[in-house]
Order: structure tokens, then sequence, then C-alpha cells
């Protein structure tokens, strides 16, 4: 199947630019890291020493860079706009690829809440939140938390919303779709600068984090209009937006960050194509498991600490937790994408390729 089949049917252009999935595994890998060193830095506590440097690192700015290439993505992956259906297709393809792997570690997490009722708390009555959690509502877990039962799923509330629109946006042809999807989200941003987390939905969906889709959007258009910038200005593009996103300014969120995110993302899918090696396929191998290392990494890190903790000591203790800790999230999301994952959304999307009531949309959408 071709690049173009393949983005008509609705696929990834993981093939085409493989510099995407790169940019995916170090963004999990950055999530990762922002969360091991809550950990590490409490080992270090309890040793007597000092938070590591490491901490002092903004490693949660990944979010950023994930929430730039979904925009960038679905706009090159979605050909279909104002075609009849296009809009059910493109719902159902976002559903397959992230409910059923977070409904799964979801439910994992709702079975050792159930076991271990101390282990969470939650303000408020707790069926309503965890049934929010399963739907990608924003509710409060406790006062100015708004995560859901399995902590990193807060970012799916803002992708499943952005999905939501931009298969709203289908319904018209492709520019005046873009148009109306970018002044919507302009305009709630606009209207939620001032909200705080006291009406959680609210503030969640007019918060200014989504217009990091929007610039994601427009970069995939620059994209498509076959512009390349030569590799020593993609490094510089690439450095000047880490230098940007390291001191955190006290801005709006699509200045403070992203801003950033969309100079990193721009700089490595406008490069010339690098060449491949070893630490190429193995970003590779990473990225095509970044939803599941994403996902499951904070089931792991909290009890390999408690392992870690009756069986390991040391001046070197720390370190080697961080080091292991990594490792093993990595390994674990690994693991879980190629056992779990990945046969799940094959099997779904085989029965959507079968059902009667999808072929007539689903044939339109895959039509050079």
């Amino acid at each position: 199947m071709n690049a173009e089949r393949a983005t008509r049917f609705g696929g990834s252009t993981d093939n085409v630019l493989p510099s995407v999935q790169w940019l995916r595994a170090i963004a999990a890998m950055m999530v990762v890291i922002h969360h091991i060193n809550f950990h590490t830095d409490w080992l270090r506590e309890q040793a007597g020493g000092a938070p590591s440097l490491l901490s002092s690192v903004p490693w949660s700015f990944g979010i950023h860079i994930f929430f730039v290439i979904s925009g960038f993505i679905m706009i090159l992956t979605t050909k279909n706009f104002g075609e009849p259906g296009a809009w059910k297709v493109f719902l159902l393809r976002r559903l397959i690829r992230i409910v059923p792997l977070y409904w799964v570690l979801t439910t994992l997490t709702v079975v050792v809440l159930l076991m271990a009722p101390r282990s969470m708390e939650i303000a408020g009555n707790k069926l309503s939140y965890i049934l929010s959690s399963y739907f990608f509502i924003p509710a409060l877990r406790a006062p100015d938390d708004l995560r859901p039962i399995l902590g990193p799923g807060w970012t799916l509330n803002f992708e499943m919303y952005f999905y939501v629109a931009m298969a709203l946006a289908t319904l018209w042809p492709r520019r005046l779709g873009v148009a109306i999807l970018t002044v919507a989200f302009v305009g709630l941003a606009w209207y939620g600068r001032d909200l705080d987390k006291s009406t959680p939905i609210l503030f969640a969906w007019t918060d200014g984090i989504i217009l990091e889709f929007i610039l994601g959007i427009f970069l995939g258009l620059l994209f498509e209009t076959g512009r390349r910038i030569h590799g020593a200005w993609a490094v510089c593009l690439i450095l000047a937006g880490t230098a940007l996103a390291i001191p955190e300014f006290p801005w709006p969120a699509v200045f403070s960050a992203g801003i950033p995110a969309v100079m990193i993302v721009g700089g490595f899918v406008l490069c010339p194509p690098l060449k491949d090696s070893m630490a190429t396929q193995w970003l590779t191998h990473l990225g095509n498991a970044s939803y599941s290392i994403y996902l499951s990494h904070i089931l792991v890190l909290r009890p390999f600490r408690d392992v870690w903790v009756r069986v390991v000591d040391g001046p070197w203790s720390p370190l080697l937790f961080f080091c292991s800790g990594v490792v093993l999230s990595a390994a674990v999301g690994c693991l879980i994408h190629t056992l779990l994952e990945k046969p799940m959304t094959r099997y779904l999307n085989q029965r959507l390729r079968a059902s009667p009531a999808r072929a007539a949309p689903f044939a339109a959408a895959t039509t050079t």
C-alpha cells in the first residue's frame, strides 16, 4: 500500500515519517523520567541526600510534543473532509487506537483501588469519578487535581476532545473545516483564560493547551506544501525550541510550551531524512510502543520502588533505581504493546473493515 493510499485509509504516516516515531519515543521517555524523578528524590531524601539536578529539568514537556504531533498526524491522515460519513470513520479509527488499552489499564487501576482503598484519595463521589475517568470527562480527583484514576490519562481527555472537534471539522471541506476548528479553539482558549478548576469540564475544554493541536495542524499543512529546511537549520530549530522550553516561562501554554514544541517537531519533520542506524531502529521501536509506555509506566514505578527499598541499599541506590526504572518502564511498555495493544488494535481494525455498516464510507475514505 503506497503512502497516499495509507493516508486516505485513515492509517499512519509512520512509515513515511520515521522521525515522528522517534519524537514519540523521546516524548514518552521524557514523561517516564519526569515521574521516576519523584521516586528517585524520595529515595535520596530517605538517605539524607539532596534532590537530583535532573529534577529541575521540565521533563513533562514531552506531553506538549505529543499534542503537536497529534495535530500534525491528524491533518496528514485525514483526507476525506466533506465526504459522507467521514466523521464516523475518523472517530472510529481514533476510538480503536485510544480506548481499548486505556480501558484495560484503567480497569487494572480500579481493581488495585478496590483492593487497597487507601492507595488513592478521591474527593466526592467515587463512582462518578471512575465513570468520568473511563469516558474522558474531566473530573476532580481532589481539589486542584484533574487527573483521572489512571493518572497519565489526563492528556487523553484533551486528545479525545480534540478528536471529537476534528471529526466535526470533517463535515465541511478541508480549508473551511480547519478554519472553523482554528477559530473555535482560539475563541475557547480566550474565554477560558480566567477560569479555574472549580468547573473542571469547562476549565479543561477551554485550556489554552488545546491550541497546541492547532499548531500541529498548521505544521502538517506546511509539510504538505513540500517545503523543507537544511539539516543545519533543523538542528538550530530543535536547539532553539529546547532552549525556550527549559526555563518554563510564566506565559500562556501556547507560548511557553506550544511554540517550543512546534519548533522541535518542525525541526524533526522538515529536515532531510536521516540514515537508518541501530539508534534510530531502537527509537522507532520505542516510538511504536510509546502509547503503551506512556500509559503503563505509572503502574510500574511505584511497585518497583516498594520492592527496591526492601532489597537494595547503599549510596548508589537512587542512581541505580533511576536507571533500572527507566529501562523497566520501557521494557514493560514494549511488552504490553506487543502482547496486548497491537493484537487488540489489529482485531478491531479488521472488524471495522468487515462491518457492512462501515463499508460505504470506509471505501470512500480509501479510494484514491
